[in-house]
């Protein structure tokens, strides 16, 4: 069975190219454009790992974070981070939220990868 990636980016171009790479790899994906649409995909597609953008409305990656530690079934779930923000205070916000997280989560900046280092990072996370 494929593993499960959810991204969750408001940024449509990057969302289709993630998911158009990771079908490719024989990833199954779903897409969310803002952090309450994230919220609902999660419990209803069960991801394996959510690619997670820090900024979107509704509800920002930081918020998505809070909410997956009041469920046990969300908070099993892997999360990288991505933003283009590359303030580091963004991300110990990220993981200070994500500390009720059993598996830790990753950050990368959009600007600094190209899309295989997702792919690997991905495969690498969820192995």
């Amino acid at each position: 069975m494929a593993n499960k990636i959810l991204i969750a980016d408001d940024e449509a171009p990057l969302r289709h190219a993630l998911r158009d790479k990771l079908s490719r790899e024989g990833f199954e994906v779903a897409e969310a454009a803002d952090g309450e649409e994230t919220i609902k995909m999660m419990k209803v597609f069960h991801p394996d790992l959510i690619l997670l953008d820090f900024v979107m409305p509704q509800k920002d990656g930081v918020e998505v974070l809070k909410e997956m530690q009041k469920s046990d079934s969300l908070k099993q779930i892997k999360v990288i981070m991505l933003t283009n923000l590359s303030d580091p205070m963004k991300f110990y916000e990220a993981t200070d939220a994500g500390e009720g997280i059993l598996n830790s989560v990753d950050y990368l900046v959009k600007s600094d990868w190209k899309i295989e280092e997702v792919v690997d990072k991905i495969r690498n996370k969820i192995a």
